[in-house]
């Protein structure tokens, strides 16, 4: 740019020329008929003064001698104007200070106006900051969730974002700091509210034990006190069973609402669980003392009486064998002392008073009586020519050899091949003769508590002549044969009798002919199959072995097979036994009455049966039948 005062060439953009100091313009106008056709007249170029020091002009302005361009000057200023040379300078250097200050605040304001904006940006900036340094706050601080999570209470929406942006552990911790204050401002509705939320959202936080507690006390809070024991049943079963804080609040609500069975039982569970002493001893107080029994518990070799106890005059109930009913509703009332003969006998029992049961106590007991030894024989077992007589003796606990006196040892023994039992001979000093034929002598000791030994048994064989064992194939009536007979060949013999058609189980067919004669009576099989069945008290009669009505009872036996064995305590004797003929027996009904029995096992499956009756010691009647098998 060309400086119009001093024509010199100014660096372009600048506000005053740096060799006159005038202020610099682009041109203004043009001249000639250029100017002429833009309707523009032509503009002097205006006189300028001598060069004037910027830095006068300058001080000059600062000071105060500021040229104010005005349309009513102030009389000063007219008369400033009047005096031309020095207005005239004045005025020049007023311009040209003008234009300085112009310039100066036209480069003043362009820096405000750059300075506004970096300082409008750096707010910016630092507001982006404080906004990003909030939300981290927010979503990361405690300070910041509780802020959060108040803030959307009652929106669910803007909740469950909450949720999602810091997460639901974050979430959970924070409602329940939110419920407590909640309660400590009285807001107890609101408080379990928010506590429920807080759990349903985040169960498995870290210290649910102290949260859950939270919950309960405000469920007592608000009265609601089974939602309180609740929560409480749940802290003891399945959050901690060892930690004593539930289950004190929970006996506390119980006892409360006297529920005492209940809260003695949770007193008792609480003291297995945590072991803490003050269960036990709160429950001591309360409970009756268990019962005791006047014999100690264990094993007995004698038979025994115990009697219960209730420390406190309880009543007691108890059980014996007893596993599965429960006391004291199942139990019966003790009232005397339990009598224990050989045995096991586990015995529960408990004290009940008019409010509570104490501990059930148990009490086993073994009375295991001691057994004796099996007797001993003097005869050793073989085969001799002549009959034997056979001595038993005991053995002690040592092994040696005692009376059966000494060890109080009853010995019963059979030689019929029966198994010797209470109903079998009883041993006496006397000995044991043995019959002629094969014997087995048998025998057992039972002591005075009733204990049974094992059996002893001895084979002899004694060379002697014997009868042998009744047979109904060889033995039989002399004048007709039961189980062949029939009724037209009886009839020939002892006349028609009186005959009439009877049922009866004892033939296969069901139907037989009785007939009635005035010694007594026959029975055949109906359709001629045989006679199976007759009774006589005829004397003239003569029955199998030339038995006949009217003979001594030794006589009758000697006719048979007779072991020898004497009577038992009922004045029954076995002549014999064999499993595979059959066996002889005789039974003592009354100091008169007294029968005789022989079986014989037949063939075919059946057996048959001969009686006699006895009276007095002689034989009044005969009989013989034929049951089973192919009648």
């Amino acid at each position: 740019m060309i400086c119009e005062r001093c024509r010199k060439e100014a660096t372009n953009g600048a506000h005053m020329c740096p060799h006159c100091g005038a202020p610099l313009r682009p041109s203004r106008g043009q001249s000639g008929s250029a100017a002429m056709r833009q309707g523009r007249t032509y503009e002097p170029t205006p006189v300028y003064q001598p060069p004037v020091d910027p830095e006068n002009v300058l001080q000059d302005t600062l000071s105060g001698s500021r040229y104010h361009a005005s349309e009513n000057p102030s009389r000063q200023q007219r008369e400033r104007r009047a005096q031309p040379a020095r207005s005239q300078s004045r005025r020049h250097v007023s311009r040209h200070a003008r234009a300085a200050v112009t310039a100066k605040q036209g480069k003043n304001a362009m820096n405000r106006s750059v300075n506004t904006a970096m300082l409008i940006a750096v707010l910016l900036c630092i507001l982006m900051i404080a906004a990003v340094a909030l939300f981290i706050v927010a979503i990361r601080t405690t300070p910041g969730h509780m802020f959060l999570m108040n803030a959307v209470q009652g929106d669910e929406e803007k909740e469950a974002k909450v949720v999602v942006m810091i997460g639901e552990e974050a979430a959970a911790k924070t409602l329940w700091k939110i419920g407590t204050d909640l309660i400590d401002q009285g807001y107890i509705d609101r408080s379990i509210e928010t506590y429920q939320r807080a759990y349903e959202m985040y169960p498995d936080i870290d210290g649910l034990y102290e949260y859950l507690l939270m919950l309960a006390e405000a469920y007592e809070a608000g009265g609601r006190m089974s939602d309180a024991e609740g929560v409480y049943h749940q802290l003891y079963t399945q959050v901690d069973k060892k930690n004593p804080m539930a289950y004190r609040y929970a006996i506390s609500i119980m006892m409360d609402q006297e529920r005492l069975f209940e809260a003695t039982d949770l007193m008792k569970l609480a003291f297995e669980n945590t072991g803490e002493m003050s269960f036990k001893s709160q429950r001591d107080q309360l409970v009756p003392q268990a019962p005791t029994a006047s014999l100690s518990a264990g094993q007995y070799k004698i038979d025994q009486v115990t009697e219960l106890l209730s420390p406190q005059g309880y009543d007691i109930y108890y059980l014996i064998n007893d596993t599965e009913s429960e006391l004291p509703e199942g139990g019966r009332l003790y009232t005397d002392p339990i009598k224990m003969p050989e045995g096991t006998y586990n015995i529960r029992a408990v004290c009940v008073s008019t409010a509570l049961i104490s501990d059930e106590v148990t009490i086993k007991y073994t009375i295991s009586l001691p057994s004796p030894g099996a007797p001993k024989a003097r005869l050793a077992p073989g085969e001799y020519d002549r009959q034997q007589r056979v001595y038993l003796y005991a053995v002690d606990e040592n092994g040696k050899q005692s009376t059966l006196e000494k060890e109080k040892l009853t010995v019963y023994y059979t030689i019929d091949g029966t198994v010797p039992n209470s109903d079998s001979p009883i041993y006496t000093n006397e000995g044991i003769l043995l019959p002629g034929g094969r014997v087995k002598l048998r025998a057992v000791s039972v002591n005075e508590h009733g204990k049974v030994s094992n059996e002893l048994l001895m084979e002899y064989r004694i060379n002697v002549k014997f009868k042998n064992f009744f047979r109904d194939t060889e033995d039989q009536f002399k004048n007709f044969t039961v189980g062949k007979t029939t009724y037209e060949q009886f009839r020939k013999t002892y006349g028609a009798g009186e005959a009439e058609e009877i049922a009866d189980s004892n033939v296969i067919s069901g139907k037989a002919i009785k007939v009635t004669y005035d010694w007594g009576e026959a029975r055949f099989v109906k359709d001629g199959e045989g006679l199976y069945y007759v009774r006589t008290n005829a004397s003239s009669m003569t029955g199998p072995r030339n038995s006949k009505v009217g003979m001594e009872l030794d006589d009758l036996t000697a006719l048979f097979r007779d072991m020898g064995q004497v009577a038992n305590a009922k004045g029954n004797r076995s002549l014999y036994w064999d499993e595979y003929t059959g066996a002889g027996k005789y039974w003592k009904e009354t100091d008169e009455l007294a029968r005789v029995e022989y079986t014989y096992l037949r063939e075919d499956g059946g057996e048959t049966l001969l009686t006699y009756r006895i009276k007095n010691g002689k034989v009044v009647e005969i009989s013989m039948m034929i049951s089973g098998g192919e009648v």
